[in-house]
């Protein structure tokens, strides 16, 4: 069974939609369940402590309070989601047309998730009602006064992320430009000259800044990216653990199977086993 990509709703014109944990259960539980990806943006907002979300393998029991944001690259799916509630916000990229809010929430260093305090939550609550009203509402302008609400959501949201770098400078910025090369290059170079070359900076520049931001060297961050996207692939069962180790520009299967047990600890299959049992 292949891991699946699901596009937006057709029938949803606009690119944005926001419902409920408890009607996307009734329509898509079967979905939810097994691990998958999404072609859109969400937001994910529990009521609840109940459940379990697994977003890119790792495991979150959810609390009252808590909102995931999960971008179009990431793996999640739902344990116990029977006793799962909240409100989902889903929407396009094209929807929103604001890179810098999405670069800020989605791709910034961190955990998928916030935990909202008692004395925020109600202000939280009620910017989502402003925009489940004007859904429903017929109003001038329904996409523009949508944009803006859903722009005021991921502004707060951003204002409760952990700060995880106190001077987003110079530093940042070429993170942040070495994730987005990553994007595009890292099956074919995985090293770190290759990147710091892209920057015009020295590899040693380049280390200093990723270790500034996320705490480890250029090589451990492009290591641990590789290592993200070889666990996404195992979850395809349709896929060897040699077609992947080519998939991820590993000239010899034997390389990619050392590369990974020194990471994760087993073997690739191994590894793969244990993912399709869910």
């Amino acid at each position: 069974m292949s891991i699946p990509k699901y596009n937006f709703k057709e029938s949803l014109k606009l690119g944005f939609e926001i419902t409920s944990m408890e009607v996307i259960r009734k329509t898509s539980k079967s979905k939810l369940v097994l691990p998958h990806r999404q072609q859109f943006y969400g937001l994910f907002y529990f009521t609840a402590s109940a459940g379990v979300h697994i977003v890119d393998f790792n495991e979150y029991r959810i609390q009252s309070g808590d909102l995931f944001f999960i971008s179009n690259e990431q793996v999640h799916y739902f344990n116990q989601i029977d006793l799962v509630s909240g409100v989902v916000v889903l929407f396009t990229e094209a929807f929103l047309e604001n890179n810098l809010l999405l670069d800020k929430i989605f791709e910034e260093p961190g955990l998928p998730l916030v935990r909202f305090s008692k004395q925020n939550r109600q202000e939280f609550e009620n910017i989502l009602a402003l925009l489940q009203r004007a859904v429903i509402g017929q109003v001038i302008m329904k996409k523009q006064l949508l944009q803006k609400y859903l722009e005021i959501v991921l502004i707060k949201l951003y204002q409760e992320k952990p700060i995880v770098v106190e001077n987003k400078g110079v530093n940042y910025h070429r993170f942040i430009a070495l994730k987005k090369d990553l994007k595009i290059h890292v099956q074919q170079h995985k090293e770190v000259s290759f990147y710091a070359t892209k920057q015009h900076i020295t590899p040693k520049t380049l280390n200093l800044a990723v270790k500034a931001v996320v705490d480890k060297t250029a090589k451990e961050f492009i290591h641990s990216y590789v290592l993200l996207l070889a666990k996404r692939l195992l979850v395809n069962s349709q896929l060897s653990s040699k077609e992947i180790g080519y998939a991820l520009g590993f000239s010899e299967p034997t390389n990619f199977v050392k590369f990974f047990k020194n990471k994760e600890g087993v073997s690739p299959i191994e590894f793969q086993k244990v993912a399709n049992l869910y």
